[in-house]
């Protein structure tokens, strides 16, 4: 079976769409140009323009007072197709932007030709291109840096029409596909206790014959790709295209002609940004907490099993990048997060369920060892009380200005004794000082006093010939209660001393499920193991090497009939 690799890469300027305030005097009076920014598509209204409306039923009746239509000009081209008063379109940006052109995505009928024009943010003249269109959605290309306003002028139609316009990207889809993808590798890795969030991670190497992306180039594309944008990897099997995921830009390279991209998945993109809204919890939910690390991320497409929203936290969040307050949340919920194969985020528990099996048949190799014994896991938690009397939190001179104040431990009800606080969240505080001179100010408030405590699960009789170990974690949303169940999860965990690692070919499983391994001696029974993390040559006929940690099933007389139970609750035996 015939397998190939692609990459369709997202060649967008990433905040360009948010930043845009559109504006024209040309939209007819039920447009609303705002629009532009949903990539809405009404439905093909009958209008009456030139040799338009079929009397055939496939166009709608327009309503009297449409309100889904975001640009349609208020004026015709002529006979000849050219615009007396030609419609135009003014987008203002209030940060700089880079792209290599705009897509635009008309309906119904395009314009013949359009006129765009590039202005940096004080207005100045940056470029200006003619374009003619010839599909609705048209690539108008064009790769200008630094812009901050952008005006389209439409020029020409055909005789007798308008222009409707549906929305405008800042970019275009670009694709790498196996005739220039020279190398490429998937690393998809999970902690089934949430210790730690790790992050998926592609990368490829691709030929770039006319150093089109060769960071030497100056005029090379490689200026357009920005952290954050979106790139979507598919295996090809038998001719089957399988999403792989969603990816997003985090850093590029050129050796020679051969230009390197790395990518990392939504876990990763946890690491970028911080989340610095976390206080005091007292029952408070995961699912609500999760909502609020993964709004200040921007992550909007997740999912949380209903267990998992359910349970409740004690403790903190300190400021911390938004993967470690969301470790802290996963780990006191004994859930794990997946991106592989997905769209989005899942949150769920970790079950044992088997959910995919490795066969002798795609087996290259298979290597065994077992783990060191564990019989202890002790778990360490704080509980926090608020202090009756208030107390200095913090003392400094500050510039005239807005000043944003870190706390190490949580407070609340704090005062100034200069300036003005303009907000304060128990691990931070948004002074404003005014006049022109430095003052010194004393921030007074009520603090909280973690007191850090530990609970411990343990083997009463241990292994003959093993001694005791101990493991230590610590999370932050932990009460006595949770703290025990994350212990004893723990350590039934690591009685699993199975560790496994296969060289095989990659089907659809990944990092996080339970697997049925096939074992090399055909007369012994297999395991049950969870993969713990896959990495896969994506150009090299999707082979994979796979970590698992698992036990050795005892053997029944239904498999050795040769009746597989898959997706069956297995226990240790």
């Amino acid at each position: 079976m015939t397998t190939d690799f692609f990459v369709k890469y997202g060649l967008y300027d990433t905040t360009a769409l948010q930043d845009a305030k559109e504006s024209s005097e040309t939209n007819a009076v039920f447009g609303n140009i705002g629009l532009l920014k949903s990539k809405n598509c009404p439905p093909d209204y009958a209008t009456l323009e030139h040799n338009f409306f079929a009397l055939d039923g496939s166009l709608h009746e327009m309503p009297d007072h449409p309100t889904d239509i975001p640009f349609f000009s208020s004026v015709q081209s002529g006979a000849d197709g050219i615009f007396a008063k030609q419609p135009v379109i003014q987008i203002d940006f209030t940060e700089n932007h880079t792209s290599v052109g705009l897509t635009f995505c008309f309906s119904e009928t395009y314009p013949l030709e359009m006129e765009v024009t590039w202005y940096d943010l004080s207005g100045t003249y940056k470029s200006r291109q003619r374009f003619f269109p010839d599909k609705l959605d048209y690539f108008a290309q064009n790769q200008v840096e630094e812009y901050g306003r952008i005006e389209i002028r439409f020029i020409r139609a055909l005789p007798w029409r308008n222009v409707k316009l549906n929305y405008i990207e800042y970019g275009t889809t670009y694709i790498w596909g196996p005739e220039v993808i020279k190398n490429a590798k998937l690393v998809n890795d999970t902690d089934s206790i949430s210790n730690q969030i790790k992050t998926d991670k592609l990368t490829f190497d691709f030929v770039d014959p006319d150093d089109t992306f060769n960071i030497g180039n100056p005029n090379g594309l490689h200026k357009t790709l920005q952290k954050k944008q979106k790139m979507l990897p598919y295996e090809i099997v038998g001719g089957v295209e399988m999403p792989l995921g969603v990816f997003f830009m985090d850093s590029n390279s050129t050796t020679k002609n051969v230009s390197k991209i790395s990518a990392i998945d939504y876990k990763g993109m946890l690491a970028n940004v911080d989340f610095k809204d976390g206080r005091i919890y007292v029952g408070e939910t995961a699912g609500s907490v999760i909502a609020e690390i993964m709004t200040a991320a921007g992550i909007e497409d997740y999912t949380v099993e209903e267990e998992v929203a359910q349970t409740p936290l004690y403790g903190t969040l300190k400021i911390q990048t938004c993967q470690k307050a969301l470790r802290e949340v996963l780990f006191a919920c004994s859930a794990i997060m997946n991106t592989s194969r997905r769209s989005g985020v899942e949150i769920r528990k970790s079950t044992r369920r088997i959910s995919a099996t490795i066969p002798r048949s795609r087996k290259f190799s298979t290597t065994l060892k077992v783990d060191p014994y564990v019989s202890d896991v002790n778990v360490k938690y704080k509980t926090w009380v608020l202090e009756t009397a208030e107390s200095e939190i913090t003392k400094g001179t500050y510039e005239p200005g807005i000043h944003i104040i870190q706390l190490t431990s949580p407070a609340v009800n704090m005062v100034a004794s200069a300036g003005r606080i303009v907000k304060q969240m128990p691990y931070y505080v948004v002074l404003e000082i005014a006049g022109s001179a430095r003052t010194e100010v004393a921030i007074t408030g009520r603090k909280y006093v973690g007191t850090e405590l530990a609970t411990l699960s343990r083997i009463e009789h241990i292994k003959s010939g093993e001694v005791r170990n101990t493991k230590t974690f610590t999370g932050t949303l932990l009460n006595y209660e949770s703290a025990q169940k994350v212990a004893d999860n723990i350590l039934d965990y690591y009685q699993l001393q199975q560790i496994i690692q296969t060289r095989h070919l990659s089907a659809e499983e990944k990092a996080g499920d339970w697997a049925e391994v096939e074992n090399t001696l055909q007369m012994h029974g297999n395991f049950v193991a969870c993969i713990e993390s896959l990495s896969i040559d994506l150009t090299g006929g999707f082979v994979g090497t796979a970590k698992y940690r698992g036990y050795y099933k005892i053997t029944s007389e239904d498999y050795y009939s040769g009746e597989l139970y898959a997706d069956e609750e297995v226990g240790i035996t």
